[in-house]
């Protein structure tokens, strides 16, 4: 995690907004759950029945994984009748469902592999999460190498619990 996602779980709204329950757009996506196939792992909404064919803009699966598994958190907040692009989310808001999202998905990610999700946050917050493999990462090794973006680097067998409301 790097300074600025530091100060921003630091912050009373986001820590108010993280303790809410999910919405119903976040249960929906986290109870359909995730898939591998073919070496791969994504939502099972983005599961391919073939085998996709690796751009040449991914220079490896990390890269295609974090592409395809990216979502946007302000579209997964508000009722499933609501057009999530009618509303303007704050971004303190949008880092409090984040940070809940990737908390709730480490229960979802398969406990025998080890994933890295990954929440960022600039303009706006998105959410990504990728299987881990030796030799490939999505981030650089050193998150204040990205001053204008909150980054929060997480493992699934990182143990979360109590962590949320007193940030390292």
């Amino acid at each position: 995690m790097n300074v600025l996602m530091q100060a921003y779980l630091r912050n009373a709204q986001v820590q108010a907004v993280q303790s809410r329950p999910l919405t119903p757009r976040m249960q929906a996506l986290l109870a359909e759950g995730v898939v591998g196939r073919h070496g791969l792992w994504v939502w099972r909404r983005k599961a391919l029945e073939s085998a996709p064919a690796v751009h040449p803009t991914f220079p490896d699966a990390t890269g295609y994984e974090c592409f395809a598994n990216k979502v946007h958190v302000s579209d997964f907040v508000g009722n499933l009748d609501e057009e999530p692009w009618e509303r303007r989310l704050p971004l303190k808001e949008q880092v409090g469902y984040g940070l809940r999202l990737a908390l709730e998905l480490q229960r979802v990610l398969p406990a025998e592999k080890l994933f890295t999700t990954i929440l960022g946050c600039s303009n706006a917050c998105t959410l990504r999460f990728h299987l881990t493999r030796p030799g490939e990462r999505w981030l650089g090794e050193n998150l204040e190498n990205y001053p204008r973006n909150a980054l929060l680097e997480l493992g699934n067998q990182d143990d979360v619990r109590g962590w949320a409301a007193h940030p390292p």
